[in-house]
């Protein structure tokens, strides 16, 4: 699935090469002799930068993962492959960007530049987004954290960002992407979606942090599991009725044509791939056969957090999320969104004002006992 990254690589190598021995040959012999050297170095640098495994050398843009990069992820990536998926997620997280977003640009960064930083590109394009001129100086768009920043935000003459695309959470990914790019190749975004998601779900990159705060700590608990169960379905259309224990599926009445899952149907997948335990399919039966958490318990990964409106009837749940331990919840929003992770749940006045209830599957069902909000 990485192979159109690594070819990728392997035609920036070879047109880095080509350029440096061309140079190198204008020049006299012991020039020539000390270039070819310096060409070796590089090749050691970019063939052999993933057998370093020290978290300090993440540090360069001020973005760092919460748990130590190992040289290549689960996905397959290189070692700066990976570096620049945690930065562009860290500030997307930063910038509080739904997940969604986060998918769009690393999809984005894999289209333009393989995500490498790249010191060229068509005219004066650089970056990992591959950044004209017009959006920042040479600085800024070979910052990754910079580039990516601007990319969500926008340019420094005005470009528009991710953010200023209207209804971007709604689009198509190679949509959302063309509206940023404005790409002679409208339609190269939508082949990167299916790895972009699977690179933004990998734990090494999703709990990639700028200063401050925390992502999700695969910790290998069973909650861990479950959690990250669902997270490899970031990005994927809400759908009423939608989704099962086997995967997203078609939903119910205006949506029955969309694949995907709803918040309890996530929940449904989520327990039953990641831990081997069936839940009911609806979020009140899902409430009603799993054990009761007291009001201020220590919450775990994959505990489950139930939301109640004061339109809905007593003792029942308009939604519910997937806990991480670590204060943020996964869930599937509502129609129109796709699956994503609230940072910080607890501290978004809406959720915290609805909250009401949290449970931990797996244990004998106990009598609800008040609310949390």
């Amino acid at each position: 699935m990485v192979a159109p990254l690594v070819a990728v690589a392997a035609q920036v190598a070879k047109r880095k090469l080509i350029r440096r021995v061309m140079r190198v040959l204008l020049v006299a012999a012991p020039v020539l002799i000390a270039g070819l050297v310096c060409i070796g170095l590089l090749l050691v640098m970019l063939f052999t930068s993933g057998q370093a495994n020290n978290p300090a050398n993440l540090a360069g843009n001020g973005c760092v993962s919460v748990v130590p990069a190992s040289q290549t992820s689960v996905t397959g990536l290189a070692r700066e492959q990976l570096v620049n998926a945690q930065t562009i997620v860290a500030v997307g997280r930063e910038a509080k960007i739904p997940a969604y977003g986060w998918v769009v640009a690393v999809a984005t960064a894999m289209q333009e530049s393989g995500l490498r930083n790249l010191d060229h590109g068509d005219r004066d394009s650089l970056g990992l987004f591959q950044q004209r001129a017009g959006w920042g100086s040479d600085s800024q768009r070979m910052d990754a954290a910079t580039s990516a920043r601007m990319f969500y935000t926008g340019g420094q003459a005005g470009q528009r960002g991710l953010l200023q695309v209207q209804g971007w959470e709604s689009l198509p990914l190679t949509l959302a992407a063309q509206a940023v790019q404005a790409s002679a190749f409208p339609a190269a975004y939508a082949k990167w979606q299916s790895l972009a998601m699977q690179v933004v779900a990998d734990p090494s990159v999703l709990s990639a942090v700028c200063t401050g705060g925390a992502g999700f700590l695969g910790d290998g608990s069973q909650g861990a599991g479950v959690f990250a169960a669902a997270l490899r379905y970031l990005g994927t259309p809400y759908s009423w009725g939608g989704g099962g224990p086997n995967g997203p599926g078609p939903g119910f009445g205006i949506g029955g044509s969309t694949i995907g899952f709803d918040c309890s149907s996530l929940v449904q997948y989520a327990w039953q791939q990641g831990a081997g335990i069936a839940l009911p399919r609806a979020t009140d039966a899902q409430a009603a056969a799993t054990s009761h958490l007291p009001p201020g318990a220590a919450l775990r990964a994959g505990d489950l957090l139930f939301f109640h409106d004061p339109a809905d009837s007593p003792g029942s749940y308009h939604h519910m999320g997937i806990y991480d331990g670590n204060g943020n919840m996964v869930h599937a929003p509502r129609t129109g969104k796709t699956v994503e992770v609230v940072h910080d749940v607890f501290g978004d006045p809406y959720y915290a004002a609805q909250f009401a209830l949290a449970t931990r599957p797996g244990g004998a069902a106990l009598v609800a006992i008040g609310t949390r909000g």
